[in-house]
């Protein structure tokens, strides 16, 4: 907390808004008015002061990795300067997550610092440059994809086990005026699982480029390659098995009116000069008629233990893709957003399901498959803005081809294969035995109201109809088993939030 303080107080030109990004939000909500009770496996309690990602539902949040309901800050420190050699010049920045927990604990993490070097030969234009960037703690905004919700080659590459000893990177890039091409690397450290046990040293390269064909199509592609360590499982039996993990992907981005939108997760090193710009600022609505539309696509693939073949590995593919619409007409917001997961893209950084473990043959696997259609219009003499937004989601879900879930010898109403359902990374749901997997239907009313420029009022509700919500209950035949039984599918919820954005 002292460096917090000390960051604010220094020397700074402009205003404190400059220095600092902050979102603060107040909620009293309930996820679900119609369960009240800790039955369920995230325990749903009367309405209450406070939010969590339960109070969000699948279609929320595509572009950020918040839920929107935490009080926290962007805390930047900038400087760039001449150097001493013609057409270079440096800059930096401290950038610092400050987030606040439940309890009103506060936390401070590194949000991707950086150190640039950026040469400009004097022929070239002021947006062209050759430019060395350095992360050198986080380089997690240094990913590959264009759409949050399927990014990859963050920290979480060389999976979570090297998050503690951070994941730092390099990027080499190159922009001329209507392209730009880069390459870079990152490194994990990882405990060697096969004895002796020892740090290692795991390697990450991500490369790509952009071309405006036209100055309103966009084309970007980009793909990497990362060192997961070995397959534990595998290691412990003196067996080396090392993870591999590569992958590639491309957008198409057609914009007229409007700039190319990016998630604000990443902005921080995709638009290098555009470092001070607002994660929390409200929208505008500059008039006339704007409109985008991408389509995005990646295809990765990793190697895992093999289940059905001793000491054997196997390359399991992963795939995702995402489409969307936005268009703007004066006061009207209008959006469409099409996303797919294949669960193996899903639980990509784990590795697998179960972890660094591939399908056995003959089980029955099912991407994820959503859309979703939303619209607001603001009224800008009431500073309203109501909007609605629908949409239908097919979960991923995988259904192994015997039953492992009882044991060698199960009792009969334990019998049969299960559909589990993984609604995201290490989320599961056992359905039971023979049942499949149903759609998900969400419907959200929304309501902002504008006090001032930096403090709103939001109001929403939703129903939902969520056919796949289970809990564990102690059989009624006297087995000593938990039976998974279905809980009432549908849902209302609501929200209200007062933010303060500064």
């Amino acid at each position: 907390m002292a460096l917090l303080l000390g960051l604010i107080a220094a020397p700074w030109e402009g205003r404190a808004s400059d220095l600092l990004d902050t979102r603060l939000g107040f909620v009293f909500g309930d996820d679900n008015v119609l369960d009240n009770t800790g039955r369920s496996k995230n325990p749903s309690p009367a309405a209450h002061f406070g939010g969590t990602c339960q109070n969000a539902l699948f279609f929320d949040n595509v572009n950020s990795r918040y839920c929107g309901f935490e009080t926290l800050s962007h805390v930047v420190l900038y400087k760039q300067s001449e150097a001493f050699f013609p057409g270079l010049t440096t800059e930096a920045a401290l950038a610092l997550l400050v987030l606040e927990g439940p309890s009103g604990d506060i936390s401070l993490k590194d949000d991707s610092s950086y150190i640039r070097l950026a040469y400009r030969p004097s022929w070239w234009s002021e947006r062209e440059s050759i430019s060395l960037t350095a992360f050198p703690v986080s380089a997690d905004r240094f990913r590959l994809g264009y759409t949050y919700r399927i990014s990859w080659g963050g920290s979480g590459a060389f999976t979570g086990r090297a998050a503690a000893a951070g994941v730092p990177g390099v990027k080499l890039q190159l922009t001329r005026d209507r392209w730009y091409a880069y390459v870079g690397a990152k490194t994990g450290i990882i405990l060697n699982d096969k004895t002796p046990k020892e740090l290692e040293t795991q390697y990450g390269v991500l490369l790509g480029a952009g071309v405006d064909v036209l100055p309103t199509l966009r084309l970007e592609a980009g793909g990497g390659y990362f060192q997961k360590g070995l397959i534990p499982s595998l290691a412990s039996q003196g067996i080396v098995a090392p993870v591999r993990a590569m992958g590639a992907s491309a957008e198409a981005v057609y914009h007229v009116g409007v700039p190319i939108g990016i998630s604000v997760d990443t902005r921080l090193y995709k638009n290098d000069p555009d470092v001070l710009q607002k994660f929390f600022a409200p929208e505008s609505y500059p008039g006339g008629l704007s409109y985008s539309v991408s389509l995005e696509a990646s295809a990765l693939g990793q190697s895992l233990e093999d289940p059905d073949r001793y000491a054997r590995t196997v390359f399991q593919p992963a795939y995702a893709a995402a489409a969307q619409a936005k268009v703007k007409w004066n006061y009207l917001r209008a959006n469409v957003i099409g996303l797919y997961r294949s669960l193996s893209y899903i639980q990509f950084d784990v590795p697998g399901f179960p972890p660094f473990t591939d399908y056995p043959d003959g089980s029955v696997i099912t991407p994820e498959l959503f859309l979703a259609v939303g619209a607001d219009y603001h009224l800008p003499g009431l500073h309203l803005t109501p909007g609605l937004i629908a949409g239908v989601q097919n979960p991923a879900s995988a259904r192994a081809p015997t039953n492992v879930l009882c044991g060698n010898n199960p009792p009969p109403l334990c019998l049969g294969a299960r559909s589990v359902v993984i609604r995201d990374v290490n989320n599961p749901d056992i359905l039971p035995s023979g049942d499949n997997v149903l759609p998900i239907w969400s419907v959200k009313g929304t309501l902002k109201w504008d006090i001032s420029d930096s403090v709103a009022a939001i109001g929403e509700a939703w129903y939902s109809f969520d056919p796949d919500k289970v809990t564990f209950l102690q059989s009624l035949s006297g087995i000593s088993i938990s039976e998974p039984t279905y809980l009432n599918p549908q849902v209302i919820g609501f929200n209200t939030i007062v933010q303060c954005r500064f």
